[in-house]
């Protein structure tokens, strides 16, 4: 089951960063969109280490902003 939390959006409105968790083991995720349209699904976790919802929260921001 996935439960959106929030929502960013660049200021061009070409793209949206949607964070979501699915479960508390599975953790943090974040839909990058791009003219409606998912380029990709990250999820927050390296080497096994599930990262905090500000960790995905950033991720997000940094999409929209085109930082990457």
């Amino acid at each position: 089951m996935r439960d959106d939390h929030h929502n960013f959006y660049s200021d061009d409105g070409s793209r949206e960063a949607i964070v979501f968790k699915t479960s508390d083991e599975d953790g943090w995720f974040v839909d990058l969109l791009e003219d409606d349209v998912v380029v990709e699904t990250r999820k927050m976790e390296t080497d096994g280490v599930l990262h905090s919802e500000q960790y995905a929260e950033d991720c997000a921001e940094n999409w929209v902003m085109y930082i990457f």
